[in-house]
C-alpha cells in the first residue's frame, strides 16, 4: 500500500534536501510539499511541489511582543488554506514531516486530524541560565521585556510541539533545552554530512584581496553566517592583536556577513564586524587580515581544506553545521567550552577546547599549534573520523531518519 508523505518547510527543501528526494526514491511512498510561492529553491521529478503566497503583511503598530507571533499565523493560515485546496482534490498524507520555525504547522491538524506529525525542532528559549544570561562582556537585555519577549516567541512553537507525534532535533545539547514533556518526544538526529563530498585536500587554494592563500600557509580560518557575539566573533577579535603578534607568518581569514544574526542588531549604521574589528585594528597588522564577507559553498570547502586551524565559539545555543563540515574536512577546531561543542569535540582526542571568555588561552592555543602543525595531524584525522562515525550522511543520519520515518507510518 502506498504511503503519502507531505514536507512541509518555507524554504523547501531545507533540512530536508537529502531525506525529502531519498525517500521520494523508496518504493510505496509518496513524496509532496508545500513551501512559499516566492522561495522556489529547487524543482524535483519526484516530489509533488506545491506552493503557498502570503496575502499581507505584519499589522503597522502591532504590539511587539506580537509581532513574532503574527508573522507566524499569516504563514499558518496560507499553509492551512494550501493544504484545503489539496484535501479538495483528495489528498490526505499519512505522515507530515515540517519545520516549526515559522509556524506553517500550526494550523495542519484542524485540515488533516488523523494525519501523523514528525516536526524539525532547532532549540526552545529559556529565561535563565542559557544564551540570554550567559555572556556578561557584551551588552543583553536582561529587562523584563526581553523575558518576555522569549516567552512570546516560544508560544507557536509550543503548540506545534503539543500536536506533534514525534519530533526531532540536531544536537542533544538542543534537545536538553526543551521541557521533560517534550523531550520526550524527540529524537536526536543530525542532518547528516557529505563526508564522501567534504574531505580533506592539498590542492584547495582560495584568492583574496590579491592574496592566494593555500594549504602551505599559516591561516587561522574563523567562520559564522553573521559576525556577531553569539559565534564568539568578539572573543576571537579580543584575541586577534596577540595572535598576529606570536605569528608573523599566519594569515586570519574571516568568513560571514553584516546582516542580523541571533543576538540583538548593533545600533544603526553600524556592524559587529565595524565595532570589534575597530577596537583592535590600530593593534594588527591589517596586510594580513581578510574579511571575504558571505562565501559561495564551494569557496567555503576550499577555507576548511586550506585551514591550519578553524575558531569555531557558540553560546550554548544552536550548533553550526560549518564546524561539522570543517572537521570531515580534516580540520582542527580550537572550539569554545560550551554545550554544543563539547558534544562533538573531547579536548586534546579529536580538537581543542577554550573556555569562552579565556581570551589569553585562545591565543595560547593558536600559537601552540602554529609553533608544530603537523604535531596535530593525529587530532585532524580524529575529528574526520568522528564525523564518518557519527555524522555521516549515507551511513548514520539518512538511515535513522528512514527508520524513524517508516516506524511512524507502521505504528
Amino acid at each position: 500500500m502506498v504511503k503519502k508523505i507531505l514536507f512541509v518547510h518555507q524554504n523547501f527543501p531545507g533540512q530536508y534536501k537529502h531525506i525529502a528526494p531519498s525517500i521520494a526514491e523508496e518504493p510505496n511512498f509518496e513524496v509532496s510539499s508545500i513551501s512559499i510561492k516566492e522561495n522556489k529553491y529547487h524543482e524535483y521529478d519526484n516530489i509533488d511541489q506545491h506552493y503557498y503566497s502570503l496575502q499581507r503583511g505584519t499589522t503597522q503598530g502591532i504590539h511587539t511582543l506580537a509581532s513574532e507571533f503574527e508573522a507566524k499565523i499569516i504563514r499558518a493560515e496560507a499553509c492551512a488554506n494550501k493544504a484545503y485546496e489539496l484535501k479538495q482534490d483528495g489528498f490526505n498524507p499519512d505522515l507530515i514531516v515540517g519545520h516549526s520555525g515559522w509556524g506553517e504547522l500550526l494550523f495542519l491538524k484542524e485540515v488533516w486530524p488523523d494525519t501523523k506529525y514528525l516536526t524539525y525542532v532547532e532549540f526552545h528559549y529559556r529565561l535563565h541560565n542559557s544564551d540570554i544570561d550567559f555572556d556578561d562582556t557584551v551588552h543583553m537585555d536582561k529587562t523584563p521585556f526581553t523575558r518576555r519577549k522569549l516567552i512570546a516567541r516560544n508560544s507557536p512553537f509550543t503548540s506545534q510541539y503539543l500536536m506533534s507525534d514525534k519530533m526531532v532535533t540536531p544536537t542533544e545539547f538542543q534537545k536538553s533545552t526543551f521541557e521533560d514533556a517534550f523531550r520526550k518526544k524527540i529524537e536526536v538526529i543530525h542532518e547528516g554530512i557529505a563526508t564522501d563530498f567534504l574531505k580533506p585536500s592539498n590542492e584547495s587554494e582560495i584568492s583574496v584581496n590579491g592574496k592566494t592563500l593555500s594549504k602551505k600557509d599559516k591561516i587561522i580560518l574563523f567562520i559564522s553566517r553573521t559576525l556577531e557575539p553569539y559565534r564568539g566573533y568578539h572573543i576571537f577579535m579580543r584575541a586577534l592583536p596577540k595572535i598576529l603578534e606570536d605569528n608573523p607568518d599566519a594569515y586570519i581569514l574571516i568568513v560571514g556577513g553584516d546582516n542580523s544574526g541571533y543576538g540583538a542588531d548593533p545600533e544603526e549604521g553600524t556592524t559587529h564586524r565595524e565595532i570589534y574589528f575597530n577596537d583592535v585594528k590600530d593593534k594588527v597588522d591589517k596586510s594580513r587580515v581578510f574579511f571575504t564577507g558571505r562565501l559561495d559553498y564551494q569557496l567555503l570547502i576550499a577555507c576548511y581544506q586550506i585551514a591550519t586551524i578553524h575558531v569555531y565559539y557558540t553560546y550554548p545555543f544552536v550548533l553550526s553545521w560549518s564546524m561539522l563540515e570543517s572537521m570531515s574536512c580534516g580540520g582542527l577546531i580550537i572550539g569554545s567550552k560550551t554545550g554544543p561543542v563539547e558534544e562533538v569535540i573531547k579536548h586534546n582526542k579529536n580538537g581543542l577546547l577554550v573556555d569562552f571568555f579565556d581570551v589569553e588561552g585562545l591565543a595560547k592555543n593558536i600559537t601552540k599549534v602554529l609553533a608544530n602543525p603537523s604535531k596535530f595531524d593525529h587530532l585532524r584525522e580524529n575529528a574526520r573520523k568522528t564525523i564518518i562515525d557519527n555524522y555521516d550522511l549515507k551511513s548514520v543520519t539518512m538511515p535513522k531518519h528512514i527508520k524513524l520515518i517508516k516506524e511512524m507510518l507502521k505504528a
